[in-house]
This record gives C-alpha cells, structure tokens and sequence, in this order.
C-alpha cells in the first residue's frame, strides 16, 4: 500500500535524462566497486598478508554499519530540503566532493586503523551521494517507465565494475594512478547531472534549509505495508549472494582456483568481471523492458535470484578456471536479471512518495546488513580453514531463498 497523499508522479522523463541518470549511476558504482573489489583488498594484503582476510572482514563489517546509518540519514534529510537547486542535487554535490576526499585517506592509510578510518569517511560521503540520487527514480519516473529507466541504470554496476576493475587490476600500474583514476572518472560522471538535471526547486531562495518537519527513521510498519516488507527482505538475501561474492572473489582466486590465466588475480577476476558485464547488460536491458512491456516484474527478480544461486553453486563446488567462468556468466545473468527489475519493483511499492528518500534509506538497510554479514561469514569460515564451499554454498541458499520471498509480493505482478 503507498501513501496516496503524495505529490503526483510528473510527465514522462527524456531520453537525455536518462542518458545523465545511467552515467551519474555508472560514475557512482565505478567508485565503490574496484575500491572494495581489489583496492581495499590490496591495501589489506600489503597492511597484513597474513592476516589480510580477517583485515577485510572486519573494515567491511565496520564500513557497512556505517554505509547503512548514513543511507538513512541521507534519504531523510534530502526528504526535507528546502533550497533553489531541488531536494536532491546539493547533498549529491557534497557528497561528490567527501568521496573524492576519502580516497586519500585510504590511499595514504599504511595500517590497520587508517584503512578502517578511509572506509568509513567513504561510506558516510557516498552514502550522501547515492541516497539521494535512487530517490530521483521514484521521484521524477513514471511507472510505466520505471522498467527502461531501471535497465538503462542498471547498466551501471556492470559497467562501473567492468572499467574499474580493467583500470584498477590491469591498466594502471601504480597505485597513486588508481586512486586518481576512479576520483576522476566519478567527477566527470556525476558533475553534469548535479549541474544540469531536472530537479524541481524546493524553495525559490533558500540556497540550502530543512524543513521543520521532524524527522523519521525506519518506522515502516511490515504490517501495514507487506509488499515492501517481502521486497526488503528479499533483497536483503540476494544482496548478501552478492556481498560474500564481490568481498571474497579476490581472495578466492588467489587462495582456491586452478588453472586461471594471467599474470596475477587481480587479471583473472577483470576477465570474469567482463564475462559477467557481457551477460549483465544483455539480461538488464532485456529484463527492464520486457518486464515494462508486460506489465509484470516478479517472474524476472525471481529468474534473477535462481541464476545467481546456479551461478554461486558452482563457484562452492569447482574451483577450476573453466567452471569458474561458467559460474560468472550465469552470476552476470542473475545479477542484471535481479538488479534491474528489482529497483522498477520497489519504486512501485515504496510506503510513501513524499518521503521515497527515508523509505529507499530503509530499503538501503537491506543492502548494507548483508555487508556486515558476509564479513562475519567470512571471519567464521575463512579465519583458519578457508572453507570457501561452504561460504559460497550459504550464499547460494541465500540468494534461493531470496527468490523465493518475491512470491511473497502481492500489489505487483
């Protein structure tokens, strides 16, 4: 059930909104992904080779409780901001500009607190960029465009993982030149947004003010709105299938896989990121256009979560080069499948229009939690007899599951 006191969806969104909405989305992920995927990892590994998995476990569960605090904050401020720039586009510029920052302080961080340090600067300022930027698709989408507009977005993580990943664990050298490079890219993706896309003011005059009306924080009764309790906890064990993957994959081929080319993991997991993104946006954009066509969401999230639990499986049960690609091309499936048609989905069960920002806040908890338990699942699991089967295995069950609670969703086909 949504409020239906909220203000009335707006006309149809334009090609080139949408283009600007993809590359904000693209600079976004581009930002997180090869940062937590193999930057964080390698400053881990240099910190502490020994001990470098229980290093990343800890700094990532850390990091999310921080990711997910900042989310919800982020959404409900951005809620009630007054000011002549819109309700959305001044804390995505500040929260640019943090980022850009916490890249220095993870690069410069040669132990154990200034990594944890970096990551959580990191996730408080991305949290205030990308909070609000989902909320401009409930915001300014209609739903009967909700499923394009989520699959040309969609092409982001893909994307943002696949150039990330080649700069980071190919292309570029050195660190400084990393670092440099994904700071650049993210202000380059997200600058022309922030400066020229539609986000109606909020107040004529007011550069920047919140509204006196009080703040409200994770009080979505599941009762009173079903629909989105199954949504978030759906996503929540997908999400975490998703998190013990992107975690642990670096790890997993440094410390398990045979036969896989290139001259260091780094190289082997940018080839199985590209065979994912090929997989990826084929499945995204076929997923949020059919599922637009024919007014049905469901069967495509559900389609989703059995091809990454398919995909995960393999990676529990064969730890070879051959099946390993095998397992990331039916991952890439999943993951467009899912990411895609999920985010129409919710966008159509939000409790309310008026506050999308503090409800996607909520939402993001369900992305963050699983972040703070894929680490704990590899600190039990990987601490001392790097029982990677049984890590990819839970997760393979998490992602079914997840499946499995779509059904749950009854406003929407």
């Amino acid at each position: 059930m949504t409020d239906t006191t909220a203000p009335p969806v707006r006309a149809p969104v334009s090609g080139l909104f949408i283009a600007g909405l993809t590359l904000a989305q693209v600079g976004a992920f581009l930002s997180f992904t090869p940062l937590l995927s193999i930057l964080v990892p390698l400053k881990a590994a240099a910190i502490d080779p020994v001990n470098k998995a229980a290093i990343m476990a800890e700094v990532s569960l850390w990091a999310a409780v921080m990711a997910g605090l900042a989310n919800l904050l982020a959404g409900a401020v951005s809620d009630r901001t007054l000011s002549r720039f819109g309700r959305r586009r001044p804390w995505i510029a500040l929260g640019l500009a943090g980022t850009v920052a916490s890249y220095l302080v993870i690069m410069a961080a040669d132990e154990y607190w200034g990594l944890l340090a970096g990551l959580l600067i990191f996730q408080l300022c991305f949290n205030f960029l990308f909070g609000p930027l989902l909320a401009i698709l409930p915001d300014q989408v209609p739903d009967a465009q909700k499923g394009r507009v989520s699959a040309f977005a969609g092409l982001a993580p893909p994307l943002g993982a696949v150039f990330g990943v080649v700069l980071t664990g190919v292309l570029l050298p050195t660190e400084a030149m990393r670092y440099a490079a994904i700071a650049f890219i993210l202000v380059i993706a997200i600058g022309p947004f922030v400066a020229f896309a539609r986000d109606p003011p909020s107040a004529e005059r007011t550069w920047l003010r919140l509204t006196p009306r009080p703040l409200k924080f994770a009080v979505i009764n599941p009762v009173a709105y079903p629909d989105f309790a199954a949504a978030w906890l759906s996503r929540l064990l997908m999400q975490l299938t998703l998190s013990v993957v992107s975690i642990f994959a670096l790890f997993y081929l440094q410390d398990r896989v045979r036969g896989a080319p290139g001259p260091s993991a780094e190289a082997g997991l940018a080839v199985l990121i590209v065979v994912a993104t090929v997989f990826h946006i084929a499945t995204s954009l076929a997923g949020g256009f059919l599922s637009d066509r024919w007014g049905r969401r469901k069967p495509f999230v559900i389609a989703g979560g059995l091809f990454l639990a398919a995909g995960t499986l393999i990676l529990a049960l064969a730890p070879v080069w051959p099946a390993t690609i095998v397992a990331y091309a039916l991952y890439g499936c999943g993951f467009g499948l899912y990411q895609t048609v999920d985010a129409a989905l919710v966008a159509q069960v939000l409790p309310s229009l008026r506050d999308a920002g503090r409800d996607l806040g909520v939402l993001n908890l369900a992305n963050t939690i699983p972040q703070i338990l894929a680490p704990i699942l590899g600190l039990w699991l990987l601490g001392g007899s790097q029982n990677y089967t049984a890590l990819f295995a839970l997760a393979a069950i998490s992602a079914l599951l997840g499946a499995v609670v779509v059904n749950r969703i009854r406003s929407v086909r």
